[in-house]
């Protein structure tokens, strides 16, 4: 049982929901119908960031002794083979649902791939480059957007778009989770410093400057929203979407008032609930419906449990300095 716990930590739970909701926003973008291609389409894009999760907590040891310790005895309790098990497996499942789906998600199971596996490798360190890593990471959102975006009703065929939203929408995405990557390493400073990584925050120099980069970067993109609303052919019902800049920046306020790792961490927690619900918001704002409701309420919930059950692998008690007979 300690095992499976332990799994379920690494592959942190609450961090597998804004993939399938992005999927499903570039589904409403299409005006798709929530059919069960929709739903293979929401499995895979759960089993691509469990995969990126499991395989970057065997990568990144290092930087993990530092930024997360307990992460370490995490992992020993896993076993590194079960977790590098759960990560082909996982991208084997999602090949299977792809050819199910359509061609367009097969090829870009084959993206999934090398985004999983290159992010963390020791061989091409993506996440240690300041642009390409944030790059990588932004697509955690964009490729499954992508992905909705180009479902079709028949496996050879995507569907044709007759205004520019789908791809300003996914411009968006990306500089959305450009930022967000900058917010998500800044906690991780000092172990990213340690391990030789060049993320955008360690090229800073303090952690102190770096949260305020990210805080900059991070309030604007939620600012420019409504802005792209009403200078774009996004429909004007999303335009209260760009409410969520107020939490984003209150958020962001905190973090550049942070000065420990719990500090920092827990801004980090609290911009999933940001990330979930501008989704989930989103979402709605495209259908309207009691469906997009209740996804959005799942994914908030999934949050919750999460968090009150202490599921994850960056919760409060892994932050502390722990006893490991694993080696850096």
């Amino acid at each position: 049982m300690a095992r499976v716990t332990a799994v379920v930590e690494l592959v942190r739970p609450r961090t597998l929901l804004v993939g399938p909701l992005s999927f499903c926003v570039g589904v409403y973008v299409v005006d798709h119908r929530f059919d069960l291609a929709v739903v293979l389409g929401i499995v895979i894009n759960v089993l691509a960031p469990l995969a990126a999760n499991a395989r970057n907590a065997v990568t990144d040891l290092v930087e993990d002794g530092k930024n997360v310790p307990g992460r370490l005895k995490l992992v020993e309790t896993a076993g590194e083979a079960l977790l590098q098990r759960i990560v082909f497996v996982s991208l084997g499942i999602m090949l299977l649902l792809s050819l199910m789906i359509s061609l367009a998600l097969t090829l870009l199971w084959v993206l999934s791939v090398l985004l999983v596996l290159g992010y963390s490798s020791p061989r091409f360190r993506l996440k240690g480059r300041p642009v390409i890593g944030m790059a990588v990471f932004s697509m955690a959102v964009t490729e499954p957007y992508i992905g909705g975006a180009l479902l079709g009703n028949s496996w050879w065929k995507i569907p044709r778009y007759d205004s520019s939203v789908p791809l300003v929408l996914g411009v968006f995405l990306f500089c959305w989770y450009f930022a967000k990557g900058i917010m998500k390493n800044v906690p991780d400073y000092a172990g990213d410093k340690a391990a030789g990584l060049r993320t955008i925050p360690v090229l800073m120099p303090s952690q102190h400057s770096a949260a305020w980069v990210a805080a900059g970067a991070t309030t604007l993109v939620y600012a420019a929203f409504p802005v792209l609303v009403l200078t774009t052919a996004i429909p004007d019902r999303l335009a209260y979407v760009g409410l969520m800049v107020l939490p984003a920046a209150g958020n962001m306020m905190s973090m550049v008032r942070a000065r420990t790792p719990v500090e920092y961490n827990r801004v980090g927690q609290r911009d999933m609930y940001v990330s979930v619900a501008f989704l989930g918001l989103l979402l709605f704002g495209l259908r309207p419906s009691v469906g997009s409701a209740v996804i959005g309420l799942l994914a908030v919930a999934v949050l919750v449990w999460s968090d009150v059950s202490g599921t994850d692998s960056r919760a409060r008690h892994h932050l502390a300095r722990v006893e490991s007979a694993m080696s850096e």
